[in-house]
């Protein structure tokens, strides 16, 4: 990750350290077991601080069937004011810029008692395992997406902690 050190704390965790400020970004695996198969997915979280308490649930999305056209920001739970943040999330040049670019296939961000967690999952940092046909593969996190997940998540980190 572009400006972060890698602090490994088990396999498949992991931690990457801001050297120059920004959020921390923790990496779990997941694993996605299918017949015959598995998906071993890299997820990446953000944790965030709030003023708020109570539950909220975030889903992001890139709008357009085709081609991106924009992100929306879906509020599964929450108030007025949690609407208004999506709005703003929504609206956030540095955020949509990053978040246009980046290649998810899930972005969540929740809140509870406080606490903003986010979480994305990436088209790359995955790897494949199938038995028929016999094959192995790992699908690579190119530089570009490196740079969009730690830009997308720090314009995030911004509004969420800005309230």
């Amino acid at each position: 990750m572009p400006g972060h050190q890698l602090e490994q704390e088990s396999p498949g965790k992991g931690r990457f350290l801001p050297r120059d400020g920004g959020p921390v970004i923790e990496v779990v695996e997941r694993v996605d077991r299918r017949f015959l198969g598995h998906t071993e997915i890299a997820q990446f979280r953000m944790a965030s601080s709030g003023a708020d308490r109570g539950h909220a649930h975030l889903t992001i999305r890139h709008t357009g069937r085709m081609s991106r056209q924009g992100v929306a920001v879906h509020v599964s739970s929450g108030d007025g004011a949690i609407r208004r943040l999506a709005e703003r999330i929504a609206t956030a040049e540095s955020f949509t810029t990053a978040a246009m670019t980046l290649d998810f296939t899930r972005f969540e961000v929740v809140r509870v008692d406080g606490e903003w967690s986010s979480t994305i999952e990436l088209m790359g940092a995955s790897f494949v395992s199938l038995a028929l046909p016999p094959m192995r593969s790992y699908v690579r996190l190119h530089a570009d997406q490196r740079q969009a997940l730690v830009d997308t998540l720090t314009a995030l980190n911004n509004q969420l902690e800005a309230g």
